[in-house]
């Protein structure tokens, strides 16, 4: 049986999403967070977060839809992993794509996140986080004045 014409492959319109299409997707990703079903917020964090990397620059976006304070509300619970870490991932990038200019902020926004895996009780992991953050320093003079 042919594909009708009338209904494009999905695969060609990846990476091709309008303004439009972004905006239906924040609205609907916040829709579900701000809903009391918490079984569609680690989904919509998803949809949010590939929003966000996959279109950069949209700024307007994120302070229309007020998706900063939103985050906030699932950064400051702890208990939600994925919640948490999706969330926390999503300030995180808003921050390091241009919302804050300060290079100051910046290196330790590259910095925090390996320090918090050197506290790991995982010795590999801290490990890995120990050596990163000494290259790191040792690399970006930036870094070692932050």
């Amino acid at each position: 049986m042919e594909e009708s014409t009338n209904h494009p492959d999905k695969t060609a319109q990846i990476g091709t999403k309008t303004v439009s299409d972004i905006q239906t997707i924040i609205k609907k990703s916040i829709d579900d967070l701000e809903s009391g079903n918490t079984n569609l917020h680690s989904s919509a964090l998803r949809r949010l977060l590939d929003s966000i990397l996959d279109h950069p620059g949209n700024k307007e976006l994120i302070l229309q839809n007020k998706i900063i304070p939103l985050m906030n509300k699932f950064a400051e619970n702890i208990i939600q992993n994925e919640e948490f870490a999706l969330s926390t991932t999503i300030l995180h990038l808003i921050e390091v794509r241009g919302l804050i200019e300060d290079k100051a902020i910046l290196a330790e926004a590259a910095t925090e996140p390996l320090i918090r895996m050197i506290h790991q009780s995982d010795e590999k992991i801290s490990k890995c986080g120990s050596k990163a953050l000494g290259d790191l320093i040792e690399e970006k003079e930036i870094i070692r004045h932050s």
